[in-house]
């Protein structure tokens, strides 16, 4: 396979190759040619990756399915479509919703809203979602669509038991004021409400230009709605209406973890030619909102050194090293990085470009460009935005045998600590059910448990209440052990399939894998449906 770039053609040092030709899975069509395709939707870029997984690990889910009673007769050719059949089933947007509404500005001018949320995996039998909710004027549908299936496949691979979703309001948050802004999400909330959605099966929590301002507002507007003062649906709240002190840290700290795991994985620095741990790292920035700035902060205190920034209207490189503090404080002075040393007013991607051992993107999708990436020299790139790279920019970074920390994996700060607020909400109003954790990982069991205040003898039996205030060093070890366990079943898939530098692959393996990666969880439930229950058998078979 070989890339056009600058009018070039160039081929990748290594490049993982797909099975023998013969009864293979294939790309379908539409997904395929957006790897080609520098504006090709966030949906089609999405389901390159998955499908791509798909392709590689077709041998394997095809061997899962022989094991039920019903397909152990199938013969290749017919187990062969089976499996393709039961790919078909779990590739599906369950339900997609379109929202117009009005809202009443400032100034007495009406404004017509637009809005979107998204449901996409409940095939595997996890009928309730858990996804984001954005505010931006670029947001489409499709948008929404690809976001929701990085929600499926992170909430499978972190051993959530929740489909995935996402939902977005398409504003630019900058134009309007705080009453407008209001007006706006609660009308939202309203809409969503109304067509059953923001409900215990339809979990939100905030993603970019959200905040436990918006989030408060969402809460507030359901349990006036609902007449219901315990809120689960939307987390990510302030710690009055039952959210984590420290929830906005977390998204940082998650893809920290999920760097510094990699960074002390022998088998992994030995492939980049890098020494483990992240003392005298250097690191190159894009991004200094609320995911990249402290990020930064805990990379320098750490040990790593800062040589680059690249930010909206400016950037900065020194070799020898930056003082991130002294930068940052410029930049809340100043709102920008400009005048600050040797920083140049520009908005090219060309610091990308410049010597370092670590890449990180904590900013907006596809900010790297395949023209971009043939030239990267950091050995390292760290996905903590989601979606910040075409599927072309991956594999020519993979094929020159470069480690890209994938998003599924490393964004995950948000999605665990509002589930844990989820299933603390639950716990706290007594609604807590056996079922809610059925396919959860024992490790949430255990993380509840740890969190859980004292035992408090009620009529009925001994109940567990959990305490109001979750410290930031429980949030902090559960994320860590959270981020361990799934870094180390990622590694182990990578090395069973041969994936050489490949992480991203894996991680989405871990989507439709237990933790174990001889088995297959979310696909075989599927399987199993398709066994057992005769209604869903009619529709597929």
């Amino acid at each position: 396979m070989a890339f056009i770039i600058n009018s070039k053609v160039v081929t990748p040092t290594k490049i993982v190759k797909p099975p023998p030709k013969g009864l293979v899975y294939e790309i379908p069509e539409r997904y395929k040619n957006s790897f080609y395709l520098a504006n090709a939707s966030l949906f089609d870029s999405t389901n390159w990756f998955l499908h791509r997984t798909f392709e590689i690990f077709f041998p394997t889910l095809k061997k899962e399915i022989k094991k039920y009673e019903r397909y152990k007769s199938l013969n290749n050719e017919n187990l062969h479509a089976k499996t393709e059949n039961l790919v078909q089933v779990l590739d599906q947007c369950n339900s997609i919703i379109d929202v117009r509404y009005p809202i009443k500005r400032d100034n007495g001018e009406y404004r017509i809203i637009r809005g979107f949320r998204v449901n996409y995996g409940q095939e595997t039998g996890y009928k309730s979602c858990l996804g984001g909710i954005r505010l931006g004027p670029d947001i489409t549908r499709d948008h929404m669509k690809g976001l929701s299936v990085l929600s499926a496949y992170r909430n499978a691979s972190l051993g959530i038991n929740m489909s995935g979703a996402h939902g977005g309001i398409k504003v630019d948050p900058k134009t309007y004021s705080d009453n407008e802004l209001k007006s706006i999400l609660e009308g939202y909330t309203i809409q969503l409400m109304n067509k059953g959605y923001c409900c215990e099966r339809d979990i939100v929590y905030p993603d970019m230009s959200c905040s436990v301002k918006e989030m408060d507002w969402i809460a507030r507007t359901i349990a006036k709605c609902r007449g219901d003062a315990s809120i689960v649906t939307a987390t990510g709240k302030s710690q009055e209406l039952g959210g984590f002190e420290h929830y906005v840290k977390m998204l940082s700290q998650a893809s920290f973890a999920a760097l510094n795991f990699v960074l002390n994985n022998q088998q992994m620095m030995d492939k980049v030619g890098l020494k483990t741990g992240l003392k005298d790292k250097t690191f190159i920035l894009q991004g200094l909102g609320k995911l990249g700035a402290p990020l930064a902060k805990m990379l320098s205190e750490n040990g790593a050194i800062c040589v680059g920034i690249k930010d909206t209207d400016a950037f900065i490189y020194d070799a020898k090293g930056i003082d991130f503090q002294k930068l940052y404080e410029h930049k809340m002075k100043m709102g920008t990085l400009k005048n600050f040393g040797c920083a140049k007013e520009d908005t090219k991607n060309d610091v990308y470009t410049e010597p370092c051992d670590i890449l990180i993107f904590a900013a907006k999708q596809r900010s790297l460009s395949c023209y971009i990436a043939e030239n990267v020299k950091a050995k390292v790139v760290l996905e903590a935005a989601e979606a910040p790279m075409t599927p072309t920019a991956h594999q020519i970074l993979t094929g020159k045998g470069k480690i890209v920390i994938p998003d599924l994996y490393a964004c995950s700060g948000g999605t665990v600590c509002s589930y844990l607020e989820f299933l603390k909400g639950l716990q706290q109003s007594g609604r807590l059910s056996e079922d809610a954790l059925r396919y959860s990982g024992d490790i949430y069991q255990s993380i509840l448990k740890n969190m859980s205040g004292k035992e408090i003898l009620e009529a009925g039996g001994v109940t567990r209440h959990l305490e109001t205030h979750v410290d930031e060093k429980t949030l902090i070890d559960s994320l860590d052990c959270i981020l361990t366990d799934v870094g180390n079943d990622i590694v182990k898939l990578n090395e069973v399939n041969k994936l050489g530098t490949d992480l991203r692959t894996p991680a989405y393996m871990l989507g439709y894998c237990s933790e174990n990666p001889s088995t297959v969880a979310p696909f075989t439930n599927v399987a199993f449906r398709l066994q057992c229950d005769p209604g869903f058998s009619t529709v597929i078979l």
